[in-house]
Order: structure tokens, then sequence, then C-alpha cells
């Protein structure tokens, strides 16, 4: 099979399973890692994965002369005896190294933009390195990107917004493995409302739980579970202590607790806005994820939500902050069993029928074989 280089900064954050369960099951075309530096978080085949920063004072130079000048002679050896067909750098701010690479190797370039990446400011990029890189570069890459891949319409709305060339972007969604995220019927339902995320501005957690605080007005036995983490979650943790009653902050859980709570809460609840910096979501996977567990949702019109739900048959919307209406949502699906029952199995359809990670995997490795087809139509 041919092989395709999946490129990252840093590999692997606990948030980026999307990643590694697309990576896993390529059928057409196998995956090795290469990354600026290795983190820890997600457990990978380490035979498959090439970090630039091997650790030490040697190893952040080296990180450093890569990302500045795309130089690093090991990493290349390695990539020569792979004969790699193609290069994928997930997120934006990957994507000036991962050029680097693709015309070192001559060969085609697909960069996907996941969020932040897409619709950050310039100024706020300017903050970062890797966000400097990205707009100091961005015509380089551009011209030198075969196809990019936007997570959602409104991702891509955003980036031909921001100059990208439409003809060469393609949305394509995140797929689910719907057998690992089945619900187990014999585990009940608990009175819970259930966040998995980062605690950051755009995932709007202090309107989640403002309406929390009302909802267990009515409803004392109601609890609020967040997991993750984040740098607003002091502040978070203060809030919920001055404002609800029962409520539980896990921290970063691994994939299988993160199913054991979609299995056990009776609402997901994504209330996510845009940050005053721009920063907006793409299509949270654990959105799709907790509706292949038979979840119902209570989210927002923001970004790519509205994509990845049916407002009205798997999911509640209301307009974001508007913690109100949110509430009223919650309460509506904690009260009401059969209308939830009823909201989650349609929304185990819909994501078998739409997210599906088989069909994804064939629609991204459509995308891999466009982009060779394409770029060896190019005369170098």
């Amino acid at each position: 099979m041919p092989t395709v280089l999946i490129y990252v900064n840093q590999l692997l954050g606990n948030s980026q399973t999307f990643i590694k369960s697309h990576v896993d099951n390529l059928v057409r075309y196998q995956g090795y890692y290469v990354a600026g530096r290795r983190v820890n978080g997600l457990a990978i085949d380490e035979r498959r994965v090439f970090a630039v920063n091997q650790g030490g004072i040697y190893g952040r130079f080296a990180e450093a002369l890569f990302r500045t000048l795309g130089v690093c002679p090991r990493m290349y050896r390695l990539a020569r005896r792979l004969a790699p067909a193609l290069i994928h750098a997930h997120h934006g701010t990957s994507g000036p190294p991962a050029l680097a690479v693709a015309r070192r190797l001559n060969i085609p370039l697909v960069v996907t933009f996941h969020g932040k990446d897409a619709t950050m400011s310039d100024q706020e990029a300017m903050s970062s390195h890797q966000g400097r890189a990205l707009v100091n570069k961005k015509l380089a890459l551009i011209d030198g990107t075969t196809v990019f891949i936007a997570v959602s319409e409104f991702i891509r709305r955003s980036l031909v917004e921001r100059g990208y060339p439409a003809d060469k972007i393609v949305v394509h969604h995140n797929g689910i493995d719907t057998d690992y995220f089945r619900p187990d019927p014999a585990v009940a339902r608990e009175d819970v409302v259930l966040f998995v995320g980062r605690f950051a501005e755009k995932k709007g957690c202090e309107y989640l739980i403002r309406a929390m605080s009302k909802v267990q007005a009515t409803l004392p036995h109601a609890e609020l579970v967040l997991i993750g983490d984040g740098p607003l979650r002091a502040m978070l943790e203060r809030q919920a202590t001055q404002e609800l009653c029962r409520f539980q902050f896990l921290g970063f859980q691994p994939p299988n607790v993160v199913r054991e709570w979609l299995n056990r809460a009776a609402v997901f609840a994504a209330p996510s806005v845009t940050a005053s910096n721009g920063d907006s979501e793409g299509l949270p996977t654990v959105l799709l994820e907790a509706q292949a567990m038979e979840l119902p949702v209570v989210a927002t019109y923001h970004s790519g939500i509205p994509e990845g739900v049916q407002d009205g048959v798997t999911a509640l919307l209301s307009q974001e902050r508007d913690w109100e209406t949110l509430s009223e949502q919650l309460t509506l699906l904690l009260r009401d069993q059969e209308v939830a029952k009823k909201f989650g199995a349609a929304a185990r359809e819909y994501i078998c029928s739409e997210f599906e990670l088989g069909r994804q995997i064939e629609g991204l490795e459509q995308i891999y074989s466009d982009a060779i087809r394409r770029a060896s139509s190019i005369t170098p």
C-alpha cells in the first residue's frame, strides 16, 4: 500500500483521537506519523512515529531548525525509505513545516483546518510562533498545497474569506467508529448533563453552568459532569461552587472513560460560542460520538455544529450565550425520558448514516488519490 505521512506539530494530544482513529483505519494507504515533538497523550505504535525533537537541548534546537528552515536530515532519510506518496498536515499551523517536507520529497500536500486555525485573526495568530509562520507563509502554503480539507462548511467559508482558493478546498467530516461508540442498554441513564472538551472561552462553559443553576432550582438531583482541562478551569470551578449544588470536574480522561460517561449521561451539552479573539469550533468530534451513543444533544447555532446534528430531531439548538433557553432545553430532556429516548435513537441512526468511520475513511482516501493524481498532472 502507498504510504502517507501524517504531520502534526505536537503528537498526539488527548483531544486528537480523531486523527489516530482515521490513521489506524486507513484501508488503501498506510500512515506514518511525523511531528515536531512527541507529547504525553494518546498511545501510538512507536514504530510508526518520528519526532524531530528527540529531547534535551539538541532536540529543541533540531525542532527550531526544522520549524524555521525545514532542515532535518535524519527525518528525510527515514521518509525517503518509506517512499511516501503524500503528506497530510492536521491543523493549519502544521501546514508551513509540512510544506517544507512536501517540497523536499516532491510529494503533494494536504492540509486539514479544524477550527481556530481557520477563524482566528492575524493579530491573535501572531502571538505564537506557529501562528506567525501560518500568517507569514500563507501565500507559499496556498501555492504549495494541493488540497485543503475543511471539517465543516463553516470552516470552508472562513478559509475562503481569508483568501484561500475555493477550488482547492473540500469539506470532509470526521468519521465515528459506531462499533466502539455503541450504547450498552444494560447501563441505566442518570440525571447527568455531560460536557467534554477544553476549558476555553469558545466552549461556552460559563453559560452552561449558569443554565444548570436554573435547572437545579427545579431538578435538584440533576448533576453537571465536566471532562477536560484548560486555562479557564479554575475560574469555572469557582463559578460552579458558587452557583451549583451538584457538579464534578473530572479533568482529562481516556477515551474509554469518556465513552462510559456518554453511556451514563442523560444529555450532552455543547454550548459553544465565538470567542472574543474570533476562535471558533470546527465540528466537535465528541458531539458526533455522543449521538452515536444515543445521547440527545443541547448545543448552539455555532460554527459547524448545525452540520453535525439535526435540530429538533437529534438535538435542541439555541443562540450563542442564551443560557435561559439552554436551561429550558436541558430541563425538557431531563424531565421527559420519552422525548430524550426518541432523540437518542434518532441521533444514533443519523450518525450511522452520515458519519460512520468506514464511509468517511473511504472519502478521505479518495481525497488522497485525487491529490496525488492532480499533483502528477502538474509539471514541476
